[in-house]
Order: structure tokens, then C-alpha cells, then sequence
């Protein structure tokens, strides 16, 4: 936090010098206030309390010189909503870090302004300058999805879209691999495992949908579903079942039990995981002959 405050503040320390070299005639903050209320909010922003050494011109020492605008009324004639290209051609010239860069894709694709996501005005208190909904006033389909029953704690401000997705000005918003977003929190999935499964090791979005899902632990479909759309069913369900009481010949102590002919079907195609427990991956080799030890249960 501290590093990002001394950043900022180096980042302004260069406004005035290139806001006012440009030259031309400058209104004065006087003029601006007869039609613009900005309010109070401003006056603890980190743009004005920067600029309170040149009190009377901290407008336009982002906005550009405003004394054409003021005697036509043309929104044209400053940077400012009516002219968005030439305002953040103003907030480049100082923030003209990589954090910035014009390559992004929201700039370059779609158009997206800083005004679009920063509040200018906003007090410093506040941090970043950061609108409150920043990526979810555009992606609402995103939005949607974190009000399912299953999602990361977005909403509830511990997790923002900036720990996953970045906005540093690079081709890709998110990383190479999606696993290595994912496993710098989830680290104890990491591995490598003896025994892996092979979509863990490649994807974590085959099974996941990080933004939110009906399943629980954002699964993309509840068991047995999620794993039936790779694997067969299960072997275990085509056995029929036995039809009375018997008792367990290895642990007597835990019988009788009663069994019913569909109680093989309905034990193996309610979860997969009642057995196969490690289907993130494992050291350990299963006690399946047929699996090979490979059968992820312990």
C-alpha cells in the first residue's frame, strides 16, 4: 500500500509541468465552478491535494487550458467527457507506466477510457481511485454468476478481480496457465502427485468455473455428472444388487446391514468421491487390483 501511495504521488509530481507547458489561456478554477460542480469529494482527492501550490488552476492542470471552452460553451474545446480521447492522452503523460499501457485490449478493442473505470474526483481516502463496480458494470453475465450459491468472496469485498485477471498492459489478462492463478491461493493442489489426474494437471476450468456456479465448490455440474463426461459409468453400477441382510465377512462387528437390489446403483452414481477422494491427485496408490493404483482413493 505504501509503495502504491509513493507511486501515485511520483506519477503526479510531473502534472503541473506537462499539463501547463502546453501553453494557452487558462480560465481559472473560478470559471470552472460557475457551471461544474464537483463538490466536496474533491477537495481530498489526491489530483487536488497535489495541486493546491497552484490553487486557482488545479482543473486545468489535468483538463488542459479551459478559456476557449468557457467562451463557446463546446465540450470539444477541453479534455473532459465531451472530448474522453484527449482527457486520457492528458492521464498518460503522467501515468505512463506499463500499468497503463495503451496495448491493454480494453483500451485498444474496446474502447474504454480511464474515466470509464476511475473516479478522478474521488476522495483519497477511498484508495485507488477505483469505481466501486469497476469490472462488473460491463461484465454483467460475470455478475450474474457471482450471485450463484457457489463463488469466490467477490461480493463480499475479500477477493477483487484484479487478484486473478491483470490489467498491466500485457497481451493476456490472465496468466499462461490458468493453474497458476489458481494455485497460488490452492497451493496444496499443486503437487506434482504420483498418481494425477490428467485434466487437474492441465485445466482447473475443465471441472471449475471460477466466477460462480449452482454445484458446490464451483464445479461446473454436480456429481456423478461433472465426472460421467469423461469417465464411463462405473463399473460397480452394472453389478445387481443383493437383495436382504448380510454382514461385512472382513468386519462382522459392523453388520447386519440390509441391502435392496438397486442399492449398488444408488451408492456408486450418487458422488464419485464417497470413494475416490484425492481426485485432485495423490501419492498414494489405491487398493484397486484393476486401477493399477491409479484410482485416486486415498
Amino acid at each position: 500500500m505504501k509503495k502504491a501511495k509513493f507511486l501515485l504521488f511520483a506519477a503526479l509530481a510531473c502534472v503541473g509541468a506537462l499539463a501547463f507547458a502546453g501553453g494557452g489561456n487558462f480560465a481559472g478554477d473560478a470559471a470552472c465552478a460557475d457551471c461544474h460542480e464537483v463538490g466536496a469529494s474533491f477537495q481530498k482527492s489526491f489530483h487536488s491535494t497535489y495541486f493546491k501550490q497552484g490553487d486557482e488552476f488545479r482543473c486545468e492542470a489535468c483538463h488542459g487550458s479551459g478559456q476557449q471552452h468557457v467562451e463557446e460553451g463546446d465540450p470539444a474545446m477541453i479534455a473532459g467527457p465531451g472530448n474522453a480521447m484527449k482527457l486520457d492522452k492528458n492521464c498518460l503523460a503522467c501515468h505512463n507506466t506499463a500499468f497503463h499501457g495503451l496495448k491493454e485490449q480494453h483500451v485498444v478493442e474496446f474502447g474504454v477510457g480511464c474515466g470509464d473505470c476511475h473516479t478522478i474526483h474521488q476522495p483519497a481516502y477511498k484508495g485507488s481511485l477505483e469505481k466501486d463496480d469497476l469490472c462488473l458494470d460491463c461484465h454483467m453475465e460475470i455478475k450474474a454468476k457471482m450471485n450463484l450459491p457457489s463463488h469466490h468472496p467477490v461480493r463480499e469485498g475479500k477477493m477483487a478481480c484484479t487478484d486473478c485477471h491483470a490489467f498491466d498492459g500485457s497481451e493476456a489478462m490472465l496468466a499462461e496457465r490458468i493453474n497458476e492463478d489458481c494455485l497460488e491461493c490452492h497451493a496444496h493442489y499443486k503437487g506434482p502427485f504420483v498418481f494425477e489426474h490428467d485434466p487437474v494437471a492441465e485445466d482447473c476450468g475443465i471441472c471449475h468455473d471460477p466466477h460462480g456456479s449452482v454445484a458446490n465448490n464451483l464445479l461446473k455440474a454436480n456429481e456423478p455428472f461433472i465426472c460421467l463426461q469423461c469417465h464411463q459409468m462405473h463399473f460397480h453400477t452394472a453389478v445387481p444388487g443383493y437383495e436382504g441382510s448380510f454382514t461385512p465377512p472382513n468386519h462382522t462387528e459392523r453388520g447386519p446391514y440390509t441391502s435392496t437390489l438397486t442399492g449398488g446403483k444408488s451408492g456408486f452414481l450418487t458422488k464419485c468421491t464417497q470413494c475416490h477422494t484425492q481426485v485432485h491427485g495423490s501419492d498414494l496408490p489405491s487398493e484397486a487390483i484393476s486401477a493399477y493404483g491409479r484410482a485416486l482413493t486415498r
